[in-house]
This record gives C-alpha cells, sequence and structure tokens, in this order.
C-alpha cells in the first residue's frame, strides 16, 4: 500500500497503487509470478504471513467434495454450508434448505468391503446404497460425522463432535459416538 495524505482530515490513508493490466499469453507466467519466484525464503515467508489469515478465512468457506459432484444436491441449501466434507463414492447427498454446519464437518457415503484385505479391501467400494438426506432445518454441530445411510429428520440437532450411523428422528436432539437421542428439540426428554 502507498501512503496519501489527505489533507481535509490530516491524517494518512492508504491507497492500493493502480492495478497494472498485464497481458499473458498461454504457456507464459505473468511478470508478478517471475518476480515471486526470485523471492528470498524469508520473503516468502514474510508473505506467508501476510497471506495466511485471508487463505484460512477462504479455507473455511470451503466445501469439498470427493467423488461425483453430480451426487451432492445442494441447490435447496440457503445457508452456508462452511468447509463440509462430502463424499460421494457411494451414494448422493441433499442438504435441503435452512439447514447449517459447523466446521469440520463430514457426509461420508463411501465405506469399504472390511471382510476383503489389502488391495482387494481398498478396491471394494460399492457404488450406490449409502444416500445421506438432510432434512429441512438441522443443525449439524462443528466435527460431527454422518455415515450413510441416514436420513437427519426435519428441525434435528446433532451435537458437536458425534458420529451419526443411521437415520436421526425429526425435532430431535443427538449426541455421542455413536450418537443417540437425548431428547426433543422442546426440551421435553424422549
Amino acid at each position: 500500500m502507498i501512503p496519501v495524505a489527505n489533507l481535509e482530515k490530516e491524517k494518512v490513508v492508504k491507497k492500493a497503487p493502480p492495478l497494472k493490466e498485464e497481458k499473458v499469453t498461454e504457456g507464459q507466467e505473468s511478470e508478478f509470478l517471475s518476480l515471486l519466484r526470485t523471492a528470498k525464503k524469508q520473503e516468502l515467508s514474510v508473505l506467508a504471513k501476510l497471506l495466511m489469515p485471508y487463505i484460512a478465512e477462504y479455507e473455511l468457506r470451503q466445501v469439498r467434495i470427493w467423488g461425483d459432484k453430480s451426487r451432492v444436491h445442494l441447490d435447496r441449501a440457503t445457508i452456508s454450508v462452511n468447509d463440509l466434507l462430502i463424499n460421494t463414492r457411494s451414494g448422493h447427498v441433499t442438504v435441503e434448505e435452512e439447514c447449517f454446519f459447523g466446521h469440520r464437518c463430514m457426509l461420508l457415503t463411501g465405506t469399504h468391503d472390511y471382510q476383503k484385505t489389502g488391495k482387494e479391501r481398498l478396491a471394494a467400494v460399492p457404488d450406490t446404497g449409502r444416500d445421506i438426506h438432510v432434512k429441512r432445518g438441522v443443525w449439524v454441530g462443528s466435527g460431527s460425522t454422518v455415515l450413510g445411510p441416514a436420513v437427519i429428520g426435519e428441525n434435528a440437532v446433532v451435537a458437536a463432535g458425534s458420529l451419526v450411523v443411521g437415520d436421526v428422528p425429526a425435532n430431535t436432539i443427538v449426541a455421542g459416538r455413536p450418537a443417540k437421542p437425548v431428547k426433543k428439540i422442546t426440551g421435553e426428554p424422549l
């Protein structure tokens, strides 16, 4: 940033220099990248420290999908799903409107045949049958994992750090590893 004096308010404000338009042909590196390659390790360390807060914030809002992206159905989602990890190897994942997820949650459809061993186990993955459906208004707390097949019922709450290994009834709070019903969202016992 270049300091610029603001005479009206008698203080210095920082203004970014105008961006330089640079035409880069395919296969050719930009002037900035060429210059960056000449930077010393210490200079790169300073640059990394400057960029890390921005990278970290960006990372916390990025959905990660392992498997076929066409099996992910977030088109009805109305709230950010943060850094949700979705595995679609063995099924579809659907998230309805007004659902929200804490950080580092996972929706996993993939599995392996535990009766196999070694590389055979690695390759023994079903293509279907392990769908996950997160119904309207669900809240999944940070660090929770849902293993398909599973339906998380409308307005259900999955407590932070829980491991869901089946269906969750609507309007119910579940917690634990494996997650078990704790109470209704109204506070009433089960």
